[in-house]
């Protein structure tokens, strides 16, 4: 599991790298939701449940988190941000580039 430095926090979220602590070593997790680039070409992000990310099945080594959120909807909100600030930066989509992630 990898985390984009600047990460987009939602509201909720007072302590940003407590909650990354929390999330990558499974630690008194509250039900916080993850925003990561998708792993699939045809969408642009994916939003992950953190005690999704901890189950002993799940693959987490090519996911790449670039927002928190401490509920589903503030999650959602995140996303939007996200997009928005793509979009008005590039006039596009590519998350990717425009938060300057190698591909």
């Amino acid at each position: 599991m990898k985390w984009y430095k600047k990460l987009y926090v939602g509201a909720s979220i007072k302590q940003p790298k407590w909650v990354r602590f929390q999330v990558t070593y499974g630690k008194k997790m509250k039900g916080y939701y993850c925003i990561a680039l998708s792993a699939n070409g045809h969408n642009l992000l994916d939003i992950y449940e953190s005690k999704f990310l901890r189950t002993p099945n799940m693959n987490t080594e090519n996911i790449f988190i670039v927002g928190v959120a401490g509920n589903k909807t503030e999650a959602y909100d995140v996303v939007r941000s996200i997009i928005e600030d793509v979009y008005i930066h590039t006039r596009g989509f590519d998350i990717k580039n425009y938060l300057g992630i190698p591909v």
